[in-house]
């Protein structure tokens, strides 16, 4: 059996793996749908499936970007946090064939479990071999045009509590009629780090029913390699002599900054900071970051993270929240209960 037929069968027999993994699962329109296996949380459609396709993803904390988006991938992962120690491609493999009860892997007379034959072997370490590997490519960024209709600014945002002004400045606005998927959605560019085009979009959908609530466009758009907010953050980061940057997980907790008056803010897209974040974090001149991810568990999960990711490179500020999320708060609150221990910051 190769590869290729081995996740066939994974994905013909998903239930039975899910079930296997521990996981509750509800299906919705071809799709399964359930919390994340992987890291937790309570969101029940926090994690999808395609079986059509046969990819995963993790729409809170994005781990499909940990593992392969592929149903091994997803196994590797579950495997990995239940066991709490990475359990390597080749374990996943083993515990996917032993759960279908394929011939691959053997078991010898001793009843302990052998590796493939040496030529099947060879042929599938090179497949797991590139299909894991990671490394940081040079990346070059492409323009985008916004081929819809948007509404500047977003009535949906207005009524999400921000102001109108704010929502003019990040040019957040709403689409109501388009040919492609971005139809009545809320749009929220990205731009690439000198802030002269647009490379990406954040569509946040404008009815409650349709899902995903939240995608990126286009299709393939790496947001590894950015910063939400980056060019206006460094313009007024340079513009100020200001050495901090505030980062924080999702847009709304930018604008709510800004309305704050904290103008040198970015955002992650989510709990994690990717590689390329990381090292372009570490090419910067600005040595203190403010650090304010959401106060729940995977919010100080990330704090942890990002702790040992760079406290030796930079002064790292933790400033306590006392709500679920910045973008949350009120401008009062956002002043007296963070800001106050802040001055001199933005």
């Amino acid at each position: 059996m190769t590869l290729k037929q081995l996740k066939q069968k994974l994905n013909e027999n998903h239930q039975l793996i899910f079930k296997e993994l521990g996981m509750t699962i509800e299906v919705f329109n071809n799709n399964v749908y359930s919390t994340c296996p992987v890291h937790g949380g309570d969101n029940p459609r926090g994690c999808s499936y395609s079986p059509s396709k046969g990819i995963w993803r993790c729409w809170t904390r994005d781990c499909h970007q940990e593992h392969s988006n592929d149903i091994l991938g997803l196994i590797q992962g579950v495997l990995s946090e239940e066991g709490s120690r990475e359990v390597s491609f080749k374990d996943a493999l083993l515990w996917a064939c032993e759960t279908l009860q394929c011939d691959v892997p053997m078991s010898n007379s001793k009843g302990t479990t052998t590796e493939p034959p040496e030529e099947v072997e060879i042929s599938l370490e090179n497949k797991i071999n590139n299909a894991l590997k990671r490394k940081i490519v040079n990346h070059t960024p492409k323009t985008i045009d916004i081929d819809c209709d948007v509404q500047i600014p977003s009535k949906y945002f207005i009524g999400r509590g921000f102001e109108p002004e704010t929502l003019k400045h990040f040019e957040v606005g709403d689409c109501g009629y388009c040919e492609n998927n971005l139809r009545d959605r809320a749009i929220i560019p990205i731009h690439e780090d000198s802030g002269k085009s647009v490379v990406g979009i954040i569509a946040r959908t404008l009815k409650e029913y349709r899902l995903p609530k939240f995608l990126f466009h286009p299709t393939g758009f790496d947001k590894r390699f950015y910063f939400y907010n980056y060019h206006r953050a460094i313009k007024h980061i340079t513009d100020n002599n200001i050495p901090y940057l505030y980062i924080t997980e999702g847009q709304g907790d930018v604008w709510r900054l800004y309305e704050a008056g904290v103008k040198n803010a970015v955002s992650i897209f989510g709990k994690t900071l990717s590689e390329q974040q990381l090292t372009k974090l570490k090419s910067m001149r600005e040595s203190s970051l403010i650090i304010l991810t959401d106060d729940d568990q995977a919010g100080r999960e990330s704090k942890v993270a990002i702790s040992r990711q760079l406290s030796r490179t930079h002064n790292l500020i933790f400033p306590r929240i006392y709500n679920k999320d910045i973008g949350n708060m009120s401008i009062d609150q956002i002043k007296t209960d963070i800001l106050s221990n802040l001055k001199g910051t933005y």
